[in-house]
């Protein structure tokens, strides 16, 4: 069993990242199906969940000190209809982005820049960055202008351990948020199909019911 463990995780890793890759491809003109931003979101829901275990325990911090039962307020928002649910997601991940950078910051005055937590950093600001690409480009697609002033900044922590449990936090919340966020896509998807498979229904039934 052991044997074949990494060979296994190496087939995931590749499969992810194929994913990603059909996801938010590199370069196109038209705007995200549900299909990739769905993909992408439950990528982003797995990722952040691995990266608030692994910061847990590079940190060092006991369990629980840093889960608390409510988010931050600055991360809401959601993909929908309503403009204002894309532009506060827009907002939130713009936000997040920064809140990453400055705790890969904080981290790499920790660690070697080989380390584990500083790619993991890396790789969850990457998937950060491109549900902007697909929220600038669905809002666009709607006539909707994506904001463009940067969020606020909290005030930087000075001491080490007040960093540590600050990130610890944001990286709770922002689990959080993307497995609701994950949730919500998902039953969007699935009312989705079923409206389409009654459509599909009613268009079979009227055709035999025309027929003479």
């Amino acid at each position: 069993m052991r044997h074949n463990a990494r060979p296994l995780g190496v087939l995931a890793a590749v499969a992810k990242g194929l994913l990603l890759l059909w996801a938010v491809p590199a370069r196109s003109t038209q705007p995200p199906s549900p299909q990739q931003t769905q993909a992408l979101v439950r990528l982003m829901a797995e990722d952040a969940q691995e990266l608030f275990k692994l910061y847990e325990q590079e940190q060092h911090l006991p369990h629980n000190l840093c889960r608390a039962n409510s988010l931050l307020e600055w991360l809401r928002g959601k993909m929908g209809p309503r403009e204002r649910d894309l532009r506060a997601l827009h907002s939130t991940m713009t936000r997040m982005d920064r809140e990453l950078q400055d705790i890969a910051r904080h981290q790499g005055d920790l660690h070697p820049p080989e380390a584990a937590i500083l790619h993991r950093l890396r790789s969850t600001r990457m998937k950060v960055r491109g549900l902007l690409v697909h929220l600038r480009g669905t809002m666009e697609a709607r006539g909707i202008v994506p904001p463009t002033a940067p969020p606020p900044r909290r005030p930087a922590a000075s001491k080490v351990f007040q960093q540590k449990m600050e990130g610890c936090r944001v990286l709770w919340s922002y689990t959080r948020f993307m497995d609701n966020l994950r949730a919500h896509m998902e039953a969007q998807g699935t009312r989705a199909r079923r409206e389409e498979k009654g459509r599909r229904k009613g268009r079979r039934r009227g055709w035999r019911t025309s027929r003479p």
